[in-house]
């Protein structure tokens, strides 16, 4: 699809360098009045160059915008991008439930809410969690029962062994 749009600018900047615009006759013939062949020359070279000038203006914009949406990914990678490469280095020791706290339970609540879901990462394993890890048991059809073993630490990216 991108070469599509590339030709179709490259065929708008062929014909809007090299077919002289209607205005710029009418334009030459009015200036020059009637004249004979010099002043209606001298008339059209001016407005040639006028046009020229905007011509040039326009292709180098026509350029500028082709860099801009052909010019390749060059663009850093995102903070999630980023986030998401570091939570998948940690991981959880053992399994977690209800009333758990501590570092499992906050990398536990990272990933839930990395997943989308509504959770406060605080360290404790509240009814909040709880309800969100049973969302997540239910979106990825595993068994939905709250608590976070290895089935349910290996579709959250978070299980270690």
């Amino acid at each position: 699809m991108e070469w599509v749009i590339g030709l179709i600018v490259v065929a708008f900047v062929v014909y809007w360098f090299g077919v002289p615009s209607a205005h710029t006759r009418r334009a030459a013939d009015q200036a020059a009045g009637g004249a004979a062949g010099g002043a209606r020359n001298a008339t059209n070279a001016h407005f040639r160059r006028r046009d020229w000038a905007w011509r040039v203006g326009f292709g180098v914009l026509a350029v500028v915008i082709l860099f801009w949406i052909f010019g390749g990914d060059d663009t850093p990678t995102s903070a999630s991008d980023t986030e998401e490469a570091a939570a998948t280095t940690k991981t959880i020791s053992g399994s977690l439930s209800f009333g758990d706290s501590g570092a499992d339970v906050a990398l536990l609540q990272e990933s839930l809410a990395d997943e989308g879901l509504p959770v406060t990462v605080d360290g404790v394993y509240g009814q909040e969690t709880a309800d969100a890890v049973l969302a997540f048991q239910e979106r990825e059809q595993l068994v939905v029962d709250g608590a976070v073993g290895s089935e349910t630490g290996e579709a959250l990216g978070i299980w270690s062994g």
